[in-house]
């Protein structure tokens, strides 16, 4: 048999074709890494906006230090409402559910009473000053804390009391532990009250002031 030769212009034409070949499978290669990192690095950048705007959302959130709000008179997590504050504009129903009942007697509840199965530590909500120490038959013993501005806290059915009067105190300072009275005999308890401007105010309201709303 006789070899036919390629024409001059195939090889020529076949090296052409492989390199183009080749150039586009290089191009695609290099758009789709390109494409790739651009991809990551929006990812990156949109992580990274994300933890920024959530440090700043904490920030915001957190942007009024504990410090500088009032405090609940206590911190343990097993001390529940028994009573609440008796509004003159409540529904009949939590109006009934705010008397307090003693020897046949239905009173207004003037403060909060929480109760407990264990005794619970009792502290200052604010700054101030034992103004009085007194027993009272029906509560118990009661602490009176004189804050600023006219703000004035008491605390009704001690047990052990750890101040005396004209004691200066902090803001989270343990004053008392809790105690019982002739109102609640079975469980552990604290009736808070407290006064604005000599106001009798609802403490769920006076918890949710700041240290500057009462300046």
């Amino acid at each position: 048999m006789k070899k036919r030769k390629l024409k001059g212009y195939v090889l020529p034409s076949i090296y052409i074709i492989t390199i183009t070949i080749l150039a586009i499978g290089i191009t695609f290669m290099t758009q789709n890494l390109l494409e790739n990192n651009q991809e990551q690095t929006e990812d990156k950048m949109d992580y990274a906006t994300s933890v920024f705007n959530q440090e700043q959302t904490n920030d915001v959130a957190t942007d009024t230090p504990v410090s500088e709000k009032v405090s609940k008179p206590f911190v343990a997590e097993n001390v529940s409402i028994q009573k609440n504050f008796y509004k003159e504009e409540d529904t009949p129903e939590n109006q009934e559910n705010s008397l307090i009942y003693y020897e046949n007697t239905y009173m207004k509840n003037t403060g909060i009473l929480y109760v407990s199965d264990e005794v619970f530590d009792i502290y200052a909500t604010i700054d101030g000053t034992i103004k009085e120490i007194k027993k009272d038959e029906i509560l118990g013993t009661v602490v009176t804390l004189e804050g600023i501005n006219g703000v004035t806290c008491i605390y009704y059915t001690l047990g052990d009391v750890n101040v005396k009067e004209k004691d200066v105190v902090k803001q989270n300072d343990i004053i008392a532990k809790s105690g019982q009275s002739q109102i609640e005999t079975t469980k552990q308890t604290l009736l808070f009250e407290v006064y604005l401007n000599g106001t009798l105010t609802d403490p769920n309201i006076f918890y949710e002031k700041t240290l500057a709303d009462l300046n």
